[in-house]
């Protein structure tokens, strides 16, 4: 006999069997209530979830949570009454699944706030194959754009510094996710650790500064030329037992160690450190091994240019004063900085002269050019000037012989340069302008004058041209003031007007500080170091204090060259 009886369906049992979540969800609170099949999905045990929305993020990646939460804001916004996704959650061993969720919106009467209910179920098989399949293929795209992004970025690097800088930025570990990146640089038979970002590098430092015939990683690679990956600490502690302290609370559990290889010769290593990851695909190593190649020439070039730097600082530090007088009845310092581009070498020049009586003699110049002739020739120049004025000439004729032996040199280069006879005792300046900047005076009281020197025409230009020569020009300094002396590249800035870089040099002059280290540090620092500095950049500060007396020197170590954007120390 049939049971007249519809079939009975339990819908606990039928969740339970197929493992299907159920949840409740409101958005007011955050509450976000899971059964205990729910909790089954995310992987979670009842006595580690706090019942709160929030305490899932551990679970769910960063880009599925930003992908989820528009799907929740147009819920909260009224835009929608239900949503339905799949979304990727990461297990407590760090590996993957995939999981869809549905959620209704349930309005209750007299309450204005809604609740949001729903299921969550693991949606692994039904996506093994498509999902899996497009999933990899969205990772494959993600790491062949943040090479590409890393590759340009490393294009743009002009010395070792720019290379470290954008290897061990927030981007950098952001692209490449790994949470930890170390660089390190073959040094005297070491690996010199040049750069390091990302917590999981704090105990692994000490790995790396070992001589290259030690075990260690980076040391390894350098010396195979291939590269080295671990997914297992056992491993990685059975080939490097004696690192067991710095990795026993590291919470990494994969890493890369490559070698940085150009023209056949190693130059250096690079580490990436990963926590959750479990594995390297064929993909995954053969990307690192483009991104390890791509550094290793940026970081080749990047050492070139710095030897060639080193290079140019040594000839620029030769071509310019090594001493300076110590004026007595006042004082006197000077700043010097390179090009931000080309090979950090230029014309500007400066220099200072003790010619008793209390006379210092002082110049400013510029030599046509950025390159190792233009360095060259103002080394010449500057002897030859100091020779003249040593002899007691006069301002007019200093700037008439150099131009003259300027011209026998048959450079085809002119240089501009102003000189000044000052004497501190008096005040007294007699100044003479071959084609130069005017010269600044900052008074006690901290007003600014632009001092208008009669100008004659720039320096090596045939002595017919010159009819007027370089006739002087006299003022007074008064006790107290400050004499400024400077090259264009500490005004000029590309597309704009000059006057307007002379009045910002007026303006920082006159609110500077009183003490003549602090001024110079600040006139230099804050329009020499600016990124667009294309230009070398050389100014000198004399100031009178009004004690008089005689000039003695030379005494006072000159600065040397400064690297791009960085003040010297003064005199």
């Amino acid at each position: 006999m049939t049971d007249p009886r519809p079939p009975h369906v339990d819908p606990v049992e039928a969740m339970t069997a197929t493992g299907l979540g159920c949840f409740e969800w409101d958005p007011a609170t955050g509450r976000f209530t899971l059964d205990e099949c729910g909790l089954a999905v995310f992987d979670l045990h009842p006595d580690e979830y706090d019942g709160m929305a929030a305490g899932l993020s551990r679970r769910i990646p960063v880009d599925e949570v930003i992908r989820l939460f528009k799907l929740v804001e147009d819920i909260r916004a009224g835009r929608s009454d239900s949503y339905s996704s799949y979304f990727r959650i990461r297990r407590r061993d760090g590996s993957m699944r995939w999981t869809h969720t549905q959620g209704q919106v349930v309005r209750d009467p007299g309450r204005a706030e809604v609740r949001v209910v729903g299921v969550v179920r693991d949606a692994t098989q039904e996506l093994s194959h498509s999902a899996l399949r497009l999933m990899a293929e969205d990772d494959r795209q993600r790491q062949e754009s943040a090479l590409r992004e890393v590759a340009q970025a490393l294009g743009e690097a002009l010395t070792v510094d720019d290379v470290v800088t954008v290897l061990t930025g927030d981007q950098s570990m952001r692209r490449l996710g790994a949470q930890g990146i170390t660089l390190g640089v073959v040094d005297q038979g070491r690996v010199k650790l040049v750069g390091a970002v990302g917590q999981v590098n704090v105990r692994v430092r000490a790995m790396h500064q070992a001589r290259l015939t030690e075990p260690r990683p980076l040391n390894d690679v350098v010396r195979s030329g291939e590269p080295a990956f671990f997914t297992s600490r056992q491993v990685f502690l059975r080939r490097y037992p004696d690192l067991a302290d710095q990795v026993a609370d590291s919470p990494a559990t994969a890493a890369a160690f490559l070698p940085l290889t150009a023209q056949g010769r190693p130059i250096g290593a690079l580490a990436l450190v990963y926590e959750g990851k479990r594995g390297f695909t064929s993909e995954d190593r053969t990307l690192l091994t483009t991104l390890a190649s791509a550094i290793a020439q940026s970081l080749q070039r990047a050492m070139l240019v710095d030897q060639s730097r080193e290079i140019a600082a040594g000839l620029q530090n030769a071509m310019l004063p090594r001493h300076l007088p110590r004026p007595a009845g006042g004082a006197l310092t000077v700043r010097y900085r390179t090009a931000r581009e080309g090979v950090w070498i230029g014309g500007d020049w400066y220099d200072a002269v003790p010619l008793g009586e209390g006379e210092v003699g002082v110049a400013i110049g510029d030599v046509q050019g950025h390159d190792t002739e233009a360095a060259a020739i103002m080394g010449q120049l500057r002897i030859a000037m100091t020779a003249y004025a040593a002899e007691g000439h006069s301002s007019t004729e200093v700037l008439r012989r150099a131009s003259a032996f300027l011209a026998e040199l048959r450079a085809d280069r002119f240089a501009t340069c102003l000189y000044a006879r000052v004497s501190l005792a008096t005040g007294l300046v007699r100044a003479a302008n071959a084609g130069h900047l005017p010269p600044l005076v900052r008074h006690a009281d901290g007003t600014v004058d632009r001092i208008e020197v009669a100008t004659g025409l720039p320096l090596g230009l045939p002595a017919a041209w010159l009819p007027d020569g370089y006739p002087p020009t006299g003022f007074t300094l008064a006790p107290g003031d400050t004499l400024l002396l400077y090259s264009d590249g500490l005004v000029e800035r590309p597309g704009e007007d000059l006057e307007l870089g002379l009045a910002r040099l007026a303006a920082l002059l006159a609110g500077g500080p009183v003490g003549l280290e602090e001024l110079a540090d600040r006139l230099s620092e804050t329009l020499g170091a600016r990124l667009e500095a294309e230009d070398d950049a050389a100014l000198l500060l004399l100031h009178r204090d009004g004690t008089g007396g005689a000039a003695v020197g030379p005494g006072a170590e000159a600065p040397g060259v400064a690297d791009p954007g960085v003040a010297d120390p003064g005199v």
